[in-house]
């Protein structure tokens, strides 16, 4: 079995080193492959600061994880993200690992969303399918763009090959600039749908930390945070819905007179808006036109509906950007799937976390920790089970590595997913016990081997086409 994740960013710590342009030797930080080891200090930075100094999404840890089919998240940065109160390329670039050059260069109103974005698909595509040798073996990536070219991959795929399908993370990559304080009539880059099709990413996620002229988005960063970056603007009233603009890109990437369809990712939008997209979806249902939803990095947040915030679990994060009970079981009954974050800050209450940093014993504190995750599977499963939905075939990997999160304790990179999947088999494993109705059905080892690897790709090969 290989592991699969939804949705990783490999390529970000990478693109800002060597003047932005790919290197061929897996020793230089503008490789994929490049890695060091995860070790003392960066646990003690990340426990004193929560700071996260390592690569989480690396090529190489992804082999050593046997992660081998990754959803590589194109994504410009906001500018947003690097001016505010504090404005320091040293102290960002700590936090990041973006480079000094590239926060700089963020941080200059010229530069263009968009074309740092098509600058990345040139960065992966450079070096596409080309071997690069450590210790002795020989280890390259595989892009794939469609259901075909991935069976075609994984019939012959070997352990030193990792493959990775385009997304495009945020709204804001098709413009120029964004003016993310206020609604103005800025229009997307001419040609940039276009450009986008001929790419064939899976999928797009229209929003994200900040407001983008096309959607209303969700509070994402932590209260720290909050106060010195200007995320509000864009989840209030009369700010946080669908603009017309918004709806004419959903509109282009669903069409498949223009080329091979885009999903539409719900994650970072605001509750109103998604409300929004599925009225939409419920419109193109009533014509035959079917489209599963796809959550790609995220958790449950433990309340009923966006009308009524009854805090059903509190061991979740109860705020908008998690999805609603409701909205769990309307992602089920699409055929929908549910990628699940690895950012102990959004898949979890603060009370849930700080009960986890008692455990002295590693092999108690990473069950605690993995329980987090846990946490949101079992409220999924007991949503489901109010409506008789077997909701296993659609929950997956959604890690976020390397997208700026702080992991759960004990499973910091890919390279860790094998051990997720220990402490996550122990969680299922007495839950089953208790609820044995509540398999559906099904073997725990099909569970495990669906969240883990099947259910992505079965549901790629249905609807990446």
């Amino acid at each position: 079995m290989i592991y699969t994740d939804l949705h990783v960013h490999p390529v970000l710590k990478c693109y800002g080193k060597n003047q932005y342009q790919p290197s061929d030797d897996p020793k230089n930080e503008a490789n994929l492959f490049f890695h060091k080891r995860f070790n003392f200090w960066n646990r003690l930075i990340e426990n004193l600061l929560t700071l996260t100094p390592y690569r989480q999404a690396d090529l190489f840890s992804a082999s050593l994880g046997n992660a081998q089919l990754l959803g590589n998240a194109m994504y410009s940065p906001e500018r947003d993200f690097f001016i505010g109160k504090i404005d320091s390329p040293a102290l960002e670039n700590m936090v990041t690992d973006f480079g000094k050059d590239w926060i700089e260069k963020i941080q200059d109103p010229n530069t263009s969303y968009y074309d740092e974005m098509v600058r990345q698909f040139e960065f992966i595509a450079t070096l596409n399918n080309q071997k690069f040798t450590i210790d002795k073996k020989e280890y390259r990536y595989l892009t794939i763009d469609s259901s075909d070219s991935l069976e075609k991959a994984l019939s012959s795929v070997d352990a030193q090959t990792i493959l990775l399908f385009y997304t495009v993370e945020g709204g804001h990559n098709l413009f120029s600039q964004v003016d993310s304080q206020a609604k103005t009539d800025q229009k997307i880059k001419e040609g940039s749908i276009a450009f986008l099709k001929s790419k064939k990413p899976f999928y797009f996620t229209l929003a994200h930390h900040f407001y983008n002229q096309l959607s209303g988005h969700c509070i994402s960063l932590p209260p720290s945070l909050q106060k010195l970056r200007h995320q509000t603007f864009g989840t209030e009233d009369g700010n946080n819905e669908l603009r017309p603009q918004g709806k004419e890109v959903i509109n282009n990437l669903l069409s498949r007179e223009n080329g091979q369809r885009i999903y539409i990712d719900v994650k970072h939008m605001h509750p109103v808006a998604r409300n929004q997209y599925y009225a939409i979806l419920d419109q193109m249902a009533l014509q035959g036109d079917n489209v599963p939803l796809i959550f790609s990095h995220g958790g449950a947040n433990g309340m009923k509906n966006y009308a009524n915030k009854t805090i059903t679990n509190n061991l979740l994060h109860n705020e908008d950007i998690g999805l609603y009970d409701d909205e769990i079981i309307r992602l089920m009954k699409s055929d929908g799937l549910f990628g699940l974050n690895m950012d102990e800050r959004v898949m979890s209450s603060e009370e849930a976390l700080k009960a986890t940093k008692k455990y002295k014993c590693a092999k108690k504190r990473f069950k605690a920790t993995s329980g987090l995750i846990w946490n949101n599977i079992e409220h999924i499963v007991k949503v489901c089970n109010s409506e008789q939905i077997n909701p296993w075939p659609h929950i997956c990997i959604g890690s976020d590595y390397d997208g700026i999160i702080n992991p759960v304790n004990g499973f910091w990179t890919l390279e860790y997913l094998p051990r997720f999947y220990q402490y996550l088999w122990k969680h299922m494993d007495e839950f089953l016990k208790k609820n044995p109705a509540l398999s559906f059905g099904m073997s725990q080892t099909d569970i495990m081997q669906g969240l883990f690897s099947k259910n992505m790709i079965r549901f790629m090969l249905k609807y990446y086409k």
